[in-house]
């Protein structure tokens, strides 16, 4: 079973990484008794705000990850099924699988970019679309041709 996951992942874990850092040299900064309290008090403020914050972002984007098996692909949440979006995991069975089609929709180049909208066409007239830019484009090209190759 072949798991993709956003290239955020590696970002947030960073930056938790580094504000669990601030934190943790404000409470050393309150133990050297320096005489500017408001300096690791506001380290360890804003380490500690940060850092939630970064991790619960971490959290979220490392729960979306997308598996691929032999006889199945797991979408996670966020996949559009008949134009309604789906707030959970999507599993479908790569027998299920009629066609796909690939639709390239224009970003304005500034807040988004260029992507593509990849619809899963099922032998049950479903239509799943999913957009896999998170996973980057040699991910998404290997997922495409993953998903090609086992259509029936």
């Amino acid at each position: 079973m072949k798991k993709y996951s956003s290239r955020a992942v590696k970002l947030l874990t960073m930056i938790s990484l580094i504000c669990g850092a601030v934190f943790l040299m404000g409470i050393a900064l309150l133990f050297f008794k320096i005489e500017n309290t408001g300096l690791p008090i506001g380290f360890m403020v804003g380490g500690g705000l940060l850092g939630i914050f970064f991790f619960v972002c971490f959290v979220a984007e490392k729960s979306r990850v997308l598996m691929i098996d032999s006889d199945k692909i797991i979408l996670p949440r966020g996949a559009m099924i008949n134009g309604k979006m789906i707030f959970q995991k999507t599993v479908i069975k790569m027998c299920e699988i009629k066609s796909i089609e690939s639709c390239l929709h224009k970003g304005d180049g500034l807040i988004s970019k260029d992507t593509y909208f990849h619809t899963l066409k099922l032998k049950d007239s479903r239509k799943v679309t999913v957009t896999l830019y998170a996973y980057g484009k040699e991910a998404e090209k290997e997922i495409l041709e993953t998903i090609k190759k086992n259509v029936v």
